[in-house]
């Protein structure tokens, strides 16, 4: 009779139970031998055995079948079936050994490779010897408080993933079918198999693939004759160089990266309001692919292009990547926390998967089960994110080329403007001057400008002074600014005036430098050699609002949120604003503070004038012709007057104050300034990822939904209530070179900037190719351009270079490539050109039972695959084809299934595919996708045939044959439609 058969399981768990934890001496004579035996077995190999093997599945997060051998206590109380797994002390009567001996179904390891010999005695061994534990293998209760002691053995660097690009030699394989550096790597591996590649495709199949590979549109029938006809031997290198150059190809390989950037334009989930600012995002990629964007850069501006160039709007719809995936629309507030952290995650996972191919998320509640990235790493990860908001702001989207090429244009208009204005000042301006300063008379003191002898600001614009005293800002903009502004007041001063006034040059006229002309004064502040001096009583021409962006916003303790702003009327039109002096100044230096910190960015006044007056302050006018001879000026105008001499530079500035009184200058100034004024910006809103911007509005906004949490904390099981200590921002370790401190990658943030500069250190640190992540960086990208090229990548996972990933299938290829990117400054077409004009690329398709054989999977590129177009390849090609293609660029995306433009410009609402994509296996945009299924259903037939779309298309594309003739009708439709 077997032990299994003399004792009850219960009894028998309670026994062996108590087994674990007792040493060896305590225990029956030959059963202490075999248990002391047993644990040396235990700690000598198994643990490591069952942790690799078993423990994915039956321990940690994953329970399944209900068996659980993280503990020994787990181990012998077996699973869902109710069978004790392992009998102590007897394999023979062991299900778990007869699993992984392939002795009983399951069997196990489900997946992956099966145990060896050695690993299978290994495991009857240790249970014949009383299947102890030493310790548990994984202990789900344990304190996990040592953030800081995570630290990823050195060995774990030696994965092909992680380690350096080799150096790989090009095989020196003399064969007359290679035609590139790629054809020998290709070549060499398929000799080591046994393998022989195809010949080239037809000329008119090969035209026909590269056309669609690159514009995702087939061949028209001119370029199809011009490319037969053409009988130089680089006359597929300059189809291909002309498909390059096409503003189509932008528009095909965006397609690929926004499956990958999990792009939609919908909030998802029940609700799934739109967003209807987030096809700038699209608008981007296109763009940066047609320009050949260096893939670092690309990589960079996704991140972080806020914080690398944030006066590029093309670097601001770049982070729409980062806010692009989806959200819940309803809170409660148990809901905030859990929430945001989900959204910080959707960030980081995708950022990992998109540049990176690493399933980073998977370390949210514990430790990666199978890749070197703890949990430390991840939220150290994901704490670069952790300011990071949606948010939809207005741009002027024209790009810096873009406006050089409006001030080229407008050159010879403002040489014309300028040489009329210098010859009035040339000419008629010297006598006009000679005859006022003889005859001009004092006048009246109402307001005096100031004059000031120190205009700084805080973050680098100049303040430069105009003839009538007021000041101009000028050089790149920042997004807060604070000016200080000094002058010695002559006599006494009992309130100042600030006009904030029009100018052509500025955004819609100004005053203001925000896109929409506004500005936001958000504290103002006066003091003296002896101290602060109150400002009360504001008065104003026009305020935005009558509460926090008031005049008398500018005054209170709010220094940033709020303040004197003027849209809503006061745009592109002189503005004005009085505060009186609580203690009047006199003959005193006076220094006023204009700080500028309102939330919008670039809310700052971009023409202003500065006055002071000596009369009663509630009573002195705001506007009019009130502002009398600057001081300086009247000074100088004095010393001419009595005949004294007078410095050249007072005497140009007083000269120049008078020629902004004439109206003929003033005509001719205005004409100048509107000939250099860049168009006005073409103001639209834009969805970003940034810091320090207004929210977009939740409904849970109501019930204090704060957006964003000031810290990510370490998660103990990825549970927001259990904190442990806060989590610095950093990088994986794995994918750091040893010695290299994280501050290599780190930029101090500017003073006063808005953000906080984390994401850009992550995205150096992605993109630094010898001591950051750049090399696998580069090795994904040219993966997937592979992937996109030979329908299955030199790593078949797109998205997963970690180990549960096969490898690659020509590693050395692999890394030529990548180094190939990195060396010519990450350009990616290049690449592109490589790839397609390689003799890999431009086989045909025919097979063989004997290759199949030896590479079913073609994991070794010895054809080209037969693929059927995806989505927008069909429906873009039915509308070529058919004539009805509008090749509209840009914009605005539409839900109409009538439209004529490519399917990239679809509005991607996630509850609302259009049905022309979803039938083709269109991915749904809530995660990262690395690569499509290929489907074949009936419904895809069915579109062909009653769809009123395509019915549509059938109709025109049918009007373009000929009428009269019916066989020469057939060989147009096979030429337009086939090629």
């Amino acid at each position: 009779m077997s032990l299994r058969d003399r004792i009850p399981p219960a009894t028998l768990f309670l026994v062996f139970g108590s087994l674990a934890s007792a040493a060896p001496s305590t225990l029956p004579g030959d059963h202490a031998e075999r248990m002391a035996r047993g644990l040396k077995s235990f700690e000598g190999g198994v643990r490591t055995l069952l942790v690799n093997k078993c423990l994915h599945c039956h321990g940690g997060e994953e329970i399944e079948s209900k068996f659980d051998l993280s503990t020994r206590e787990g181990l012998l109380a077996g699973g869902e079936s109710g069978k004790i797994a392992v009998t102590p002390f007897s394999s023979a009567e062991s299900r778990l050994f007869h699993q992984v001996s392939l002795k009983a179904k399951p069997y196990m390891p489900k997946e992956g490779a099966k145990l060896t010999a050695a690993e299978v005695a290994a495991v009857r061994d240790w249970i014949d010897d009383g299947a102890p534990y030493d310790a548990p293998l994984v202990d789900p209760h344990a304190e996990e408080t040592a953030w800081t002691e995570r630290v990823v053995p050195e060995e774990a660097r030696d994965y092909w993933a992680f380690t350096p690009l080799s150096d790989a030699a090009i095989p020196a394989i003399d064969a007359p079918w290679a035609r590139t550096p790629v054809d020998r790597f290709v070549l060499a591996k398929q000799r080591e198999i046994g393998l022989r590649p195809n010949p080239e495709a037809e000329p008119a199949k090969l035209l026909r693939r590269v056309t669609f590979d690159l514009t995702g549109l087939p061949p028209t029938p001119e370029e199809i004759d011009a490319f037969l006809a053409d009988t130089s031997p680089d006359a597929f290198g300059k189809v291909v160089d002309r498909l390059l150059a096409s503003p189509r190809f932008g528009e095909r390989w965006a397609r690929h990266w926004l499956d990958v950037a999990r792009f939609g334009e919908s909030e998802g989930g029940e609700h799934d309001y739109d967003r209807k600012f987030a096809y700038h995002y699209r608008d981007f990629v296109i763009r940066a692919l047609n320009d050949d964007m260096p893939f670092d850069k690309f990589v960079r501006w996704q991140l972080a292009g806020d914080e690398f160039a944030p006066d590029n709007p093309q670097a601001m719809m770049a982070t729409g990547f980062l806010t692009a995936g989806t959200f819940p629309t309803q809170l409660t507030e148990v809901e905030f926390e859990p929430a945001r952290y989900d959204q910080i995650d959707d960030m980081a996972s995708t950022s990992a998967s998109a540049f990176l191919a690493l399933t980073v998320g998977c370390a949210r509640c514990h430790d990666h089960k199978f890749d070197p990235i703890p949990q430390r790493d991840y939220y150290r990860f994901t704490a670069a994110f952790g300011k990071t908001i949606r948010s939809e702001i207005d741009l002027d989207v024209r790009t810096p080329e873009e406006r050089e090429q409006e001030r080229a244009k407008k050159a010879p208009l403002v040489a014309e403007a300028r040489a009329k204005l210098e010859a009035f000042e040339r000419d008629k301006l010297p006598d006009a001057f000679s005859d006022y300063v003889r005859n001009q008379k004092a006048a009246p003191r109402i307001w005096q400008t100031l004059a000031f002898t120190k205009a700084e600001t805080a973050n680098g614009l100049m303040l430069e002074k105009q003839p009538d005293g007021s000041l101009v800002a000028k050089g790149n903009i920042p997004d807060t600014d604070t000016y200080t502004l000094t002058s010695r007041v002559t006599g006494a001063a009992r309130a100042i005036r600030l006009e904030a006034l029009a100018e052509s040059g500025l955004p819609s006229g100004g005053p203001g430098l925000a896109p929409n002309g506004n500005f936001c004064l958000s504290d103002l502040r006066a003091s003296t050699p002896d101290g602060a001096v109150a400002l009360v009583s504001p008065r104003v021409t026009h305020e935005q609002d009558k509460g926090k962006l008031s005049a008398a916003a500018s005054l209170d303790e709010d220094r940033d949120s709020s303040g004197w702003a003027v849209d809503v009327g006061g745009i592109g039109k002189d503005n004005a604003a009085a505060f009186v002096l609580e203690k009047p100044v006199t003959d005193s230096e006076l220094t006023l503070t204009l700080r500028f910190h309102h939330p919008n960015p670039k809310h700052l006044l971009g023409h202003f004038r500065i006055s002071i007056t000596d009369t009663d302050p509630m009573t002195a006018p705001l506007t009019g012709e009130t502002s009398t001879i600057p001081e300086d000026v009247s000074t100088t105008l004095a010393a001419l007057r009595a005949g004294q001499t007078v410095d050249q530079g007072k005497a140009t500035t007083a000269r120049m104050w008078f020629a902004s009184t004439l109206p003929e200058w003033r005509k001719l100034r205005q004409s100048l300034d509107a000939a250099s004024a860049v168009d006005a910006p073409r103001l639209v809103k834009v969805q970003v990822g940034s810091e320090g911007l207004p929210k977009v509005k939740h409904h849970a906004d109501d019930r204090g939904y704060p957006h964003f949490y000031p810290e990510t904390y370490f998660l103990k099981r990825g549970d927001p209530a259990q904190k442990e200590g806060v989590a610095e921002p950093g990088f994986l370790q794995v994918l750091e070179r040893k010695g290299t401190p994280e501050s290599t990658w780190k930029t101090a943030p500017p003073e006063g900037t808005r953000t906080s500069y984390q994401r850009r250190a992550l995205a150096n640190w992605m993109t630094d190719p010898e001591n950051g992540a750049g090399q696998l960086v580069a090795r994904v990208i040219v993966n997937r351009l592979w992937a996109q090229y030979m329908g299955r990548g030199i790593v078949a996972t797109p998205n997963d270079f970690g180990k549960q990933a096969p490898p690659p299938s020509n590693p050395e290829l692999l890394d030529w490539l990548a180094r190939e990117l990195i060396t010519n400054g990450w350009q990616l077409k290049p690449i592109h050109r490589l790839l397609v004009t390689s003799a890999v690329y431009r086989q045909n398709v025919d097979s063989d039972p004997a290759r199949l054989a030896l590479d079913p999977e073609n994991a070794y590129a010895w054809r080209q695959p037969v693929r059927r177009l995806e989505a927008e390849a069909i429906r873009d090609a039915m509308l070529a084809i058919s004539g009805q293609l509008d090749e509209t660029m840009f914009g605005p995306g539409t839900s109409d299934e009538a439209m004529k433009r490519r399917s990239i410009y679809f509005f991607l609402k996630r509850s609302g595919i259009p049905a022309p994509l979803q039938l083709f296996d269109f991915p749904e945009p809530l995660v990262s996708q690395g690569g499509r299924p290929e489907t074949t259903i009936a419904p895809q037939a069915l579109l062909f045939l009653n769809n009123p779309q395509v019915r549509d298309h059938a109709r025109a594309f049918a009007a373009r044959l000929d009428a009269t003739d019916p066989t020469a009708a057939i060989t147009q439709a096979y030429h337009l439609a086939l090629g």
